[in-house]
């Protein structure tokens, strides 16, 4: 019987012996065409992704007739009976190749006689189904051969995790298509049975007496869900919601999440009940520029005014040029936004003008106009002053703005800018002066630089309508 140390020393001897023989293999060159010497496995998944037609379809027979399973998954859940629905309705050489396509018909067929699953679904929640319906002609003989399963309801899970995550994957499902035959049966088979469902959990969920917890996200996605799986039924919902009869709900957190939801989905509410909506809102504005209060109108306002002028255009100039000539700063603002939108005119903010004209690396940059260079250093005080921080400010630009804003009869404003240079003429770094500049700027009365600053945009189309993209 062999001794202990006899064994250890042994081991080690194969070990380094091992070890050898594998320095050696790396040391080795490396093959001259390594993807000819590891080719694909030869699969129904691989020959089924990367069909090219007569010779694919004799290799899908022939695996399948030793017994390869026609349900197989990839990582994203596709089966080789996806892989050849997919891109039909899509695919070049399917519509422009009568033999190829031919051949993709006839696999798809001999996939479906080794029981290949046509409702089974990958990880986005397509099936074969789904993508077949942009080829009626292929649907026929599928029927004519028996080869098409029978309809069986869909189950729409209760528990709210999986239903939200069931209506968010049939949502992005109808991205998926451009064929309306596809998203009728999307529609039919799996988003017309959830919709009361959808409409019952979003009520719920907005009401005021509801305990149920408030998700701005899970609201955006039922909305989203229910226009898709119905249409009408979705847009008389939110025409009958109570808030277009009583705005002032818009200034609650729930209406006013609601109301951001169907602005972010650019819903087509009724033009009257966003009318009237803004007209209960209205009373609640400031009547003069010295009325000091806090007027949380103007945001559901501003809003609303979009909606209204994305649905019914030139008819609202006169409500929008109303609100830009009011008293409330913010709606105001919102006003010039729409106004400066429509004529395809940048923002008065340094995003916008460095959009428009290019960025503004150098203080003399020649990118911009002297007129479009002052607008652009007001916007970069401006909102460095709205936000409390002035750290990537120039101190050359703050004294110009200086005398820009007095040139703008914003001589408030100009004032407490020059706050910020020191008795030195540097930029001061004091946190106290910063923040309450900061403060006082935002509670200037109108008109607010910004205001101002659009106005004057307006009032020089010429100026500031942006180059052509190759000239900037």
């Amino acid at each position: 019987m062999p001794s202990p140390m006899r064994i250890i020393l042994t081991a080690l001897i194969l070990c380094a012996l091992n070890l050898s023989a594998q320095d050696s293999a790396a040391g080795s060159p490396e093959p001259a065409h390594p993807a000819e010497q590891v080719p694909l496995p030869l699969n129904l998944l691989n020959v089924a992704a990367g069909f090219s037609g007569a010779e694919s379809l004799e290799q899908l027979r022939t695996l399948l007739q030793d017994g390869a399973n026609a349900n197989v998954q990839d990582s994203e859940g596709n089966t080789p009976l996806l892989h050849l629905c997919a891109p039909i309705e899509m695919d070049y050489r399917y519509t422009t190749d009568p033999h190829f396509a031919k051949a993709v018909d006839d696999a798809i067929v001999l996939l479906l006689q080794h029981r290949a699953n046509i409702l089974l679904e990958n990880r986005k929640g397509c099936n074969a189904a789904f993508y077949l319906q942009s080829k009626p002609e292929l649907l026929k003989r599928l029927s004519e051969e028996n080869l098409l399963p029978k309809e069986l309801a869909v189950r729409i899970p209760y528990e709210s995790m999986a239903f939200y995550s069931y209506i968010r994957k049939r949502t992005e499902q109808a991205t998926l298509t451009s064929h309306e035959a596809c998203r009728e049966y999307l529609i039919r088979k799996y988003c017309a049975p959830a919709y009361e469902r959808a409409e019952k959990r979003l009520t719920d969920m907005i009401s005021t007496e509801s305990t149920r917890r408030f998700s701005y996200p899970a609201v955006c996605d039922l909305l989203a869900f229910m226009r898709l799986a119905d249409r009408e039924r979705a847009a008389k919902f939110v025409n009958e919601l109570n808030y277009w009869e009583h705005g002032e709900h818009f200034l609650e957190e729930k209406p006013s999440q609601v109301l951001d939801a169907l602005n972010l989905l650019e819903w087509d509410v009724d033009p009257a009940a966003i009318r009237k909506a803004l007209k209960k809102l209205d009373t609640m504005l400031p009547t003069s520029p010295d009325e000091m209060i806090d007027c949380f109108a103007a945001q559901p306002m501003g809003i609303l005014l979009e909606m209204l002028e994305r649905q019914q255009g030139d008819d609202t100039l006169p409500l929008i040029q109303k609100y830009a000539k009011g008293n409330e700063a913010e709606l105001a603002y919102r006003a010039y936004k729409l106004l400066l939108r429509r004529q395809n005119l940048p923002l008065p903010t340094p995003e916008a003008l460095e959009s428009a004209f290019g960025a503004q690396d150098a203080p003399e940059s020649a990118a911009m106009s002297p007129e479009q260079r002052k607008i652009y250093e007001c916007a970069v005080v401006d909102t460095a002053l709205n936000s409390g921080d002035i750290s990537s400010l120039n101190i050359d630009i703050v004294k110009r703005v200086v005398a820009s804003f007095n040139s703008m009869k914003l001589r408030k404003h100009a004032a407490i800018v020059s706050e910020l240079i020191t008795a030195e003429g540097s930029l001061t770094a004091d946190p106290y002066t910063i923040q309450a500049a900061h403060h006082r700027y935002i509670e200037q009365p109108p008109p607010s630089p910004r205001m101002i600053m659009s106005r004057y945009i307006l009032e020089h189309p010429a100026q500031f309508a942006a180059p052509p993209a190759e000239e900037r």
